[in-house]
């Protein structure tokens, strides 16, 4: 498919024809459930979440102006959407005994011990992911993952970009205190 750009099928969809709007959600699917992904932390969720924000999307698109990306426009939809979903449905805590002892719990699933150890702190990573609440797993999947500059993260979250970069800041503090708190645990299993 040779994408046109989000103005085309914009334009075409205010006009009367529906269809254009499928280039648009094949054009974003892929971002708008790997965000609902991060927040929901839940497959399904996120797939619901991901088609909810299209069909908003849709109902809206004669609202959006054009003055930001239409993708930071979806994110947004997406972002409030998912953070509505996660509160709704409210999950459980984990504990650091969810987390596996070490790379060697890995190395099964891994010819080597090089990548038991990347998938390990992969997983590390994602389990410190999971420990923050849905707004700082939002963050942090808009900046690093979606790769949005903190003044797009801000009209997504709707904060100002130095308040963007504060809670940045403190929720990769608190990524790093869940992977310490790990890694202790981890010494001490192995004494």
């Amino acid at each position: 498919m040779n994408y046109k750009g989000d103005t085309v099928y914009i334009e075409q969809v205010l006009s009367g024809n529906v269809n254009a709007f499928s280039y648009i959600v094949d054009n974003h699917k892929n971002k708008a459930y790997n965000l609902a992904f991060r927040i929901c932390c839940n497959h399904e969720e996120a797939e619901e979440v991901a088609q909810d924000s299209f069909m908003k999307a849709y109902r809206s698109l004669g609202s959006f102006k054009m003055k930001s990306s239409f993708s930071t426009w979806l994110f947004r939809i997406v972002y409030n959407t998912a953070i509505s979903n996660v509160r709704i449905k409210k999950k459980g805590t984990l504990s650091l005994e969810d987390f596996p002892a070490d790379a060697t719990d890995f190395i099964g699933e891994n010819p080597s011990e090089e990548e038991a150890e990347k998938e390990y702190r992969t997983a590390l990573v994602n389990f410190a992911l999971q420990k923050l609440n849905d707004d700082e797993r939002g963050l942090i999947s808009l900046f690093y993952y979606e790769e949005l500059s903190t003044d797009e993260v801000a009209a997504v979250t709707g904060m100002t970009a130095s308040n963007v970069k504060v809670r940045l800041f403190r929720v990769r503090q608190k990524m790093l205190e869940t992977i310490e708190k790990v890694e202790k645990k981890k010494i001490s299993y192995h004494e």
